[in-house]
């Protein structure tokens, strides 16, 4: 965990939610983290703060979340594994449309309107934090917290962030996020939504720690044209969505203002917290 040498460290702890009890009186201790109000100690894992409770380890039930578990696949993910997923979900259309990360996270950027708003942000799903980073070296003065609950991931992410006095770095279930209620400006979740056993259950969670006009954008794969995409999709037990369905479900959850921009069978999408 970076810890900003200008003393802000009890700004970044006031975003947490303790898992045990729910209540907002989170510190730090050593390196790790203790709650006020139940006693509960979190501890610190290797550059990361692991705040998913003992009794509820999660068990990986598809080919691609055991992937996402993976020492080798976390090392290789930024620069082999996700490009080549991408093609293989998307097209190969998809990744030379956004000029790879740094493209696809001009389009994150702009969306989350970071120029033009401060923080904190949250990104949620982070893997080994590519957009983390990203997010941090483009607004230097606010928190950005990387969240996954991968340890493989978590690990290679805290090896990569060193020196950034900006991000922190929690383990935790995108189902359950432990933060306080409106603790984030904006939310970026890039490739992840496919993996996830409840979407519903993450939006839910994504609008609760939004503050009111904090926008979430994320991206994910549409129902596919291609039968190579189809049959990848079913082998690596992931979900597609139908771009309508994707939009009314946003909508029923609470958020306003969707917009998507479509590229090959992949989509980024944003929608604003009224």
């Amino acid at each position: 965990m970076a810890v900003p040498p200008d003393g802000r460290d009890a700004s970044w702890f006031s975003l947490l939610r303790c898992p045990a009890c729910r209540a907002t009186e989170v510190e730090r201790e050593g390196r790790g983290a203790r709650c006020r109000a139940c006693g509960a100690s979190h501890p610190g894992k290797g550059g990361y703060l692991d705040l998913l409770p003992s009794a509820h380890q999660p068990m990986a039930t598809t080919p691609e979340q055991r992937l996402m578990e993976s020492e080798l696949i976390a090392r290789v993910y930024e620069r082999f594994w996700r490009p080549t997923f991408v093609r293989l979900m998307a097209g190969r259309g998809a990744g030379g449309a956004t000029g790879g990360f740094a493209g696809e996270f001009f389009i994150h950027k702009n969306a989350l309107h970071m120029d033009a708003r401060g923080g904190p942000w949250l990104d949620l799903s982070c893997g080994p934090g590519v957009f983390t980073r990203a997010m941090a070296s483009s607004n230097p003065g606010d928190w950005v917290v990387g969240l996954d609950i991968s340890r493989a991931m978590l690990e290679v992410a805290a090896r990569r962030v060193h020196g950034y006095g900006n991000v922190g770095l929690v383990r935790a279930d995108a189902h359950d996020l432990p933060f306080a209620g409106e603790s984030f400006s904006g939310v970026n979740n890039a490739g992840a939504l496919h993996a996830y056993d409840d979407a519903e259950g993450v939006f839910t969670e994504i609008i609760r720690v939004l503050v009111p006009g904090g926008i979430y954008v994320g991206s994910t794969f549409a129902q596919s044209r291609s039968p190579l995409g189809r049959l990848t999709a079913r082998m690596a037990g992931i979900r597609r969505f139908e771009l309508p369905e994707l939009r009314a479900w946003l909508s029923r959850i609470g958020f306003a203002d969707y917009e998507e921009i479509r590229l090959g069978d992949s989509v980024i999408f944003r929608v604003r917290k009224p």
